[in-house]
């Protein structure tokens, strides 16, 4: 079930793309929004948050929330360091999302992986290998290590629906921040095994590592995906005019 910030981020979103804003091309004010879904100002500003990672809007002192011109509304993207795990891929058109979990697993990190994810030799991790279907088609495949000492009571029922949404609802800890690389590389075995690949012969890779607001790496997640399929994009707000609570 979506958290009530979501609700309200899809609800404005599907808003803004039907050009419900247009006259103003303005959100309504933070307070009328309050009082509209009965909620707290810290509530609307994770949903505009969300609205300003997907380029769709911007804030500016003493003017509020702008909107920005729609382009390319049909396009899907994974928006980089949003913490949402497969709700980073997003689409402006309807899209049918789903997981298959190929393994779960507690492990103990030996050299090898250690070398890989940076995690320290002889620490506990929980592994997710996860099928993404977006409209029944498998077009991502991710590996991701979770420390058992910092995610905890992680499981498999978790990994299917959302991760980050068992810690932001469960646990005493903040998401803060990312380390992101992204690249392209030859398809391998498994990816032609367990992807829809068709005629590609490479895949997309974005390599994430995810940090506490205690500065510590509790997540490493590797992502191959149809390369064709989607478009990384980042979007940046010029210092001079973005609202520091945002």
């Amino acid at each position: 079930m979506d958290n009530k910030f979501e609700i309200i981020y899809k609800t404005l979103k599907k808003e803004i793309i039907d050009g419900i804003y247009n006259d103003t091309m303005k959100l309504p004010t933070e307070a009328v929004l309050v009082k509209r879904f009965d909620t707290s100002r810290n509530t609307i500003r994770r949903s505009i948050q969300c609205l300003n990672e997907d380029g769709l809007v911007y804030s500016v002192k003493g003017r509020g929330v702008v909107i920005l011109e729609n382009t390319r509304v049909d396009e899907m993207f994974f928006k980089m360091g949003n913490f949402q795990g497969l709700k980073a891929l997003s689409s402006y058109a309807n899209v049918k999302t789903a997981t298959k979990i190929r393994v779960f697993e507690e492990l103990t990190v030996d050299e090898k992986l250690s070398k890989r994810i940076s995690f320290p030799i002889g620490e506990r991790v929980f592994h997710a290998d996860r099928i993404r279907l977006i409209n029944d088609r498998a077009t991502m495949h991710d590996n991701s290590y979770f420390k058992k000492s910092i995610v905890k009571g992680l499981n498999k029922d978790i990994a299917k629906e959302s991760i980050y949404n068992y810690i932001n609802e469960n646990l005493d800890f903040n998401i803060a921040a990312s380390k992101t690389v992204t690249k392209v590389e030859s398809a391998n075995k498994i990816d032609s095994e367990v992807l829809d690949l068709g005629k590609n012969n490479c895949v997309g890779v974005v390599e994430n590592a995810v940090y506490t607001d205690m500065g510590k790496l509790f997540e490493h997640t590797t992502i191959r995906y149809i390369p064709n399929e989607y478009a990384i994009v980042s979007f940046n707000q010029s210092d001079k005019d973005r609202v520091d609570h945002l």
